[in-house]
């Protein structure tokens, strides 16, 4: 081979490497505040949490690079149609609804909403028909934030966009419960951040829902590889180690 023509497959090799690693780069968004599913860890920087960790061992087997922007929970589907992340790395169900405007990947984990409610408040609730003519607070965006508006049980529905507004506003006596997913009010309890209340594990929602990573339509050769890690991951075992990690059913 000559000397010219060995440069210049090189050239094209050093290109093409080049090519793939720029396709590898992705970015995603989480949102900061729901620990232990998906949180901003102060002292890093990083996003952390359950579904990172999960979607780092697909990036080690897929040979991707993930790069984390915070995203409210409320606002994670529209970024990612409009290209401003390439993957949702949050606990969001694959709602029919949801499903017409981005893709999913298969289940990560499934679990339901929790109740949270003050120590002096002694009311009984063992589902969500117990909160009939209460105010509750519940997370925008959720599932079962819109199923709790269109049953009408609830006195009222306040919307917040932060578990620490919620609980804030409940340890106010601003609402009567707070509504969220279980393992984050869990993982508030544990922390002491549910000063004077208490989640309730009597508690049965409504729904135990799936749990997924989201893509925008199209990009099917990423949901292809996030599926083929999760496959692999959950025949292998390395999906459970990282659920008891982070106490996730």
């Amino acid at each position: 081979m000559s000397a010219n023509r060995s440069r210049l497959l090189f050239t094209c090799l050093a290109a093409a490497f080049s090519l793939n690693a720029q396709a590898a780069a992705l970015t995603a968004g989480s949102p900061p505040s729901s620990a232990p599913t998906t949180f901003l860890d102060t002292q890093s920087g990083k996003i952390e949490g359950f579904m990172p960790d999960v979607a780092a061992e697909v990036a080690k087997r897929q040979h991707l690079d993930i790069n984390y922007t915070a995203i409210p929970f409320s606002t994670l589907i529209q970024s990612v149609i409009a290209g401003k992340i390439d993957m949702i790395v949050a606990g969001m169900t694959p709602t029919e609804e949801r499903a017409k405007r981005i893709t999913f990947s298969q289940p990560v984990t499934a679990f339901g909403a929790g109740l949270v409610v003050r120590d002096d408040n002694k009311k009984t609730y063992n589902s969500w028909q117990d909160v009939k003519g209460d105010i509750v607070g519940t997370m925008a965006g959720t599932d079962y934030t819109q199923s709790l508006m269109a049953s009408g049980i609830a006195k009222e529905v306040k919307v917040y966009d932060s578990p620490a507004d919620m609980t804030r506003d409940l340890s106010l006596g601003r609402i009567a419960a707070g509504m969220n997913d279980y393992p984050i009010l869990k993982a508030q309890e544990k922390a002491g951040g549910l000063k004077g209340m208490h989640v309730i594990d009597g508690y049965k929602p409504e729904h135990v829902s799936p749990m997924a990573f989201g893509v925008k339509k199209g990009n099917d050769q990423l949901m292809a590889q996030i599926n083929s890690a999760l496959t692999a991951m959950k025949e292998d075992g390395t999906l459970q180690t990282i659920k008891t990690k982070w106490g996730m059913p």
